[in-house]
């Protein structure tokens, strides 16, 4: 299915259950993980009425096996929700595909957001054949196995901080084949950098936004003389545009500490996350 064709569908479905103005507050907050849809609770919209939405997701859309609510934030060193199981079968584990990749995950264990599905490919698209990368925060390893799987001859350390999501990319790097290129490695990034990454990197991903300004020294300790920086961020401002030239201002005096030269070379706001509030990613060509 199609996200567009995906979009109508769970459109359709709230409307039916909630009528159009409630539904207008959380179809769009329901995302399809594999065979799990996760439903992110609305503060305007009851435990009753979401449930009876997961029952008829069940219902209607024959893949969905198990339906949870997201009760809570993102939150804590590993980025987890607290989740609420809702109809179907009583599994959080699942297998997720994008871009032609299988991912292996439990949605109680790891973080996964499906929003990010353009960027994976986005960056994966400007990586050069034979590159080395440093992917500071990577999960379940969908940045770092969709480059391996999109590029030849590259090497990726991919390092992440949570056991759960270390043994799931670990998983996930021989399920699509990538051992040769995709190197998992467990603990902080901090830490395994200034231990033994130091001045291997063509390119740098931080792709988690709470930790994008703290351990900018380290990525870019990471980095040959020269190399491309790919930093996500949370940016309050009054509109995508203005978010935009506010990050790279507040970002732009952060390299400044690190580095002799830089350059952005593109930027993007890859969705809203609140009122006012935005995630953006700004990719930086860097010069130590």
């Amino acid at each position: 299915m199609s996200s567009n064709s995906g979009n109508k569908l769970l459109r359709r479905l709230a409307c039916k259950v909630l009528g159009v103005e409630k539904a207008k507050k959380i179809w769009s907050r329901i995302e399809i993980i594999g065979d799990i849809a996760v439903i992110r609770k609305s503060p305007n919209i009851s435990m009753a009425e979401i449930r009876k939405i997961a029952e008829e997701l069940v219902n209607e859309i024959t893949y969905v096996k198990s339906v949870w609510c997201a009760i809570s934030e993102v939150k804590g060193t590993f980025r987890l929700r607290e989740y609420v199981h809702l109809a179907g079968q009583r599994k959080s584990e699942t297998i997720y595909v994008e871009h032609g990749c299988k991912f292996k995950l439990d949605i109680t264990k790891v973080y996964i957001s499906p929003a990010l599905n353009y960027e994976h490919k986005r960056i994966a698209n400007t990586v050069k054949p034979g590159e080395t990368i440093v992917n500071m925060f990577a999960g379940i390893g969908l940045f770092s196995i969709i480059i391996a799987k999109t590029v030849k001859h590259v090497k990726i350390y991919s390092i992440d901080i949570n056991p759960y999501a270390y043994k799931y990319m670990v998983e996930n790097v021989m399920l699509n084949k990538v051992e040769n290129y995709v190197i998992p490695i467990l603990g902080d990034a901090a830490e395994v950098i200034t231990e033994k990454l130091v001045g291997v990197a063509d390119r740098v991903l931080m792709p988690l936004p709470e930790l994008a300004i703290s351990y900018l020294k380290y990525a870019i300790l990471s980095m040959k003389n020269k190399g491309f920086l790919h930093a996500y961020l949370f940016i309050r401002s009054i509109g995508k545009r203005e978010s935009l030239e506010e990050a790279h201002k507040m970002y732009a005096k952060e390299l400044e500490k690190y580095v002799k030269d830089y350059e952005l070379i593109f930027s993007r706001v890859v969705r809203s996350v609140g009122p006012r509030k935005y995630q953006v990613v700004l990719d930086y060509y860097v010069k130590k």
